[in-house]
């Protein structure tokens, strides 16, 4: 029971691990899909990162020492179907009803099969799928576990380290239907997401918290696009046989720029060519920069404006790495962007329509998208700069 208790506890750290890496990305899905973040689907989506990662904890976790490991001495996997009734009917035999209901074998196969009743229930209400799909879906995840544990996590281990039982499989599939069953009445009081997305293109107000995280899903996107790049980078070098015991910084300009330009070009130069996209995050939180011509009226402004209002944040953030990396200034350089970075979060609460400093400097206005029909270009010949 204490090896449970630790598994949970586990699970719970690894669920909230998960949660907060997912955050931006689950609200700001939330967003385009909904028109607006939905608390309960949000604590929808907060629960099956629980559940995912505790499903994974119980059933992989905690994983061995690689040369501890004694292939000897493996679990011998179990083909025969439904062995645990014997297994059952022989611990109520020596000690008797009803203690013999809590022995560890009869709670082993009744925790079996409430470890997938959560699976039933996300597939079945929150995902919107059938009773089939939710039961074949939990048959598909138990067999993808226990495969793993027949095949010492798919090769990184040289043998078994965890049991392979073939009831798991039944007890699992068993959980996932139940848990299709009771769905409809466990979550009755979660929106679906079809009534949800329905009302998408009704305006809403620029608030802060909206503009906040629409600069949290551009910092993310640069963030994970940068990661992803710096993996494969590395990755090519070593098949090439290239050294880098300095990481990415071995490859000198040649990683800067795939790792810091190329997210750079994708997360603030090409979004504003798209007229109704100053960045990525923005966008995604249904929120454009306008400027007023000389008669009032809100155009989509010019490239070099939308260009000019998408860089004077990042753009000494991208000056100082520069620096940095040709002249080797050090981190002390970074407190620049820092404090424009600062000053733009904070002043946002504080602007006209929320523009925040790049909208003060460039004299933006941020606008619901989905209050636009037909906005025109701004022309070069009226002066703007």
């Amino acid at each position: 029971m204490s090896t449970w208790i630790a598994q949970g506890q586990l699970a719970l750290i690894n669920a909230l691990i998960v949660f907060v890496v997912t955050f931006v990305p689950v609200v700001t899905w939330q967003y385009r899909r909904y028109g607006r973040p939905n608390a309960a689907r949000l604590l929808g989506a907060f629960a099956l990162a629980s559940y995912t990662t505790a499903l994974l904890t119980y059933t992989w976790l905690p994983l061995p020492e690689r040369d501890s490991l004694v292939c000897s001495a493996a679990p011998r996997p179990r083909f025969v179907p439904f062995a645990f009734v014997d297994d059952i009917e022989r611990a109520v035999s020596e000690v008797g009803l009803p203690e013999g209901l809590w022995s560890f074998t009869v709670l082993q196969v009744v925790l079996n099969v409430i470890l997938f009743v959560p699976w039933g229930v996300i597939v079945r209400r929150f995902l919107h799928r059938s009773i089939l799909a939710a039961t074949l879906s939990g048959l598909a995840a138990s067999a993808f576990i226990e495969s793993a544990q027949l095949t010492g996590l798919f090769g990184i281990y040289p043998c078994a380290y965890r049991t392979f039982d073939v009831d798991d499989l039944i007890t699992n599939t068993l959980g996932a239907f139940l848990g299709a069953l009771v769905a409809p009445l466990l979550l009755a009081w979660m929106p679906r997401a079809r009534e949800l997305a329905a009302h998408r293109h009704v305006p809403r107000p620029v608030t802060a918290p909206r503009r906040w995280l629409g600069m949290l899903t551009d910092a993310f996107a640069f963030m994970v696009l940068s990661a992803i790049l710096s993996v494969l980078t590395l990755v090519g070098a070593l098949v090439l046989g290239i050294e880098t015991d300095a990481g990415i910084a071995s490859l000198g300009w040649l990683g800067f720029a795939i790792t810091v330009g190329v997210p750079w070009i994708v997360c603030f130069v090409i979004p504003p060519w798209g007229g109704h996209a100053a960045s990525g995050g923005q966008y995604a939180v249904w929120l454009t920069p306008l400027w007023r011509d000389s008669t009032g009226n809100l155009t989509r402004g010019t490239l070099a404006r939308r260009l000019a209002r998408a860089h004077v944040v990042p753009g000494p953030m991208l000056v100082t790495l520069v620096l940095d990396e040709g002249l080797g200034l050090g981190p002390g350089w970074s407190l620049l962007w820092v404090l424009v970075v600062a000053a733009a979060v904070l002043l946002v609460p504080f602007t006209r329509t929320r523009r925040s400093l790049s909208g003060v400097l460039t004299r933006a206005e941020m606008v619901d998208l989905r209050t636009l029909d037909d906005i025109p270009d701004d022309l070069p010949d009226e002066g703007h700069a």
